[in-house]
């Protein structure tokens, strides 16, 4: 089961792009470049269901719990989001029922639908990284991200360490202590279901030709990982 919480950068005209300039748009704050691309691209390799978000995460980040405070961010990384300050409790309302709650009721609905099927479930998140962030300079190529329930993360990480050419961080560059767990954490790991979180560098899936590689590559990752983990 495949996630992909910041898939879109869409601001719908009725926001008038949350007072940002359309070039701060198509930046990483208000979306994971490359990652919806890879995701689905994963997903056909799979036959696996992918669920994407379809909005900005400056509207509402779908991987954060509601009364979190970066829910909803009036600033991001170096740069004000005008359209988020002093948000009135009404529209926080209505922003949860209109992307939140859709979201997440959708991933609940397939997992369902997957138990019932007496079909075996693994939660894997799909996510991109800047290579270089406040001006901090992020060595890995991919991130292998993972809470208390460590079993899908370490086959990976044993499974990428193989290539001795690819650095890859383990809770790097962000981790559960972060906050950027949340949906992994209540779809996957609080189920009992094996479970991770992917980060990609955002320069290494730019292209149609990078992401179709990066996904073969998850993809004979996560078998392995998954036939290790299931074999008697």
């Amino acid at each position: 089961m495949l996630l992909c919480e910041h898939a879109s950068n869409f601001i719908p005209a009725s926001y008038n792009g949350l007072g940002l300039s359309h070039a701060d748009q198509q930046r990483h704050i208000a979306w994971d470049p490359g990652a919806a691309a890879t995701a689905l691209y994963l997903s056909h390799l799979l036959d696996a269901p992918l669920v994407c978000a379809t909005l900005s995460r400056l509207l509402l980040d779908l991987n954060r719990p509601l009364d979190a405070a970066d829910s909803i961010v009036a600033h991001s990384e170096d740069t004000a989001i005008p359209g988020n300050v002093g948000l009135d409790p009404s529209e926080r309302r209505a922003r949860q029922v209109a992307i939140y709650e859709p979201f997440h009721a959708r991933v609940d609905e397939l997992l369902a639908w997957r138990r019932s099927a007496g079909l075996p479930t693994a939660v894997v998140s799909i996510h991109s990284f800047t290579p270089r962030y406040l001006g901090v300079q992020r060595p890995w190529q991919i991130g292998v991200l993972s809470q208390h329930d460590r079993r899908l993360a370490d086959a990976l990480l044993r499974i990428f360490a193989e290539d001795r050419e690819l650095q890859v961080g383990d809770n790097q560059p962000y981790a559960p202590k972060d906050r950027v767990y949340h949906s992994v954490g209540r779809h996957g790991e609080m189920q009992g279901l094996l479970c991770a979180m992917l980060e990609l560098r955002n320069d290494l899936i730019s292209s149609t030709q990078q992401q179709l590689h990066w996904a073969a590559r998850l993809q004979q990752a996560l078998l392995r990982a998954l036939d290790e983990l299931t074999s008697p």
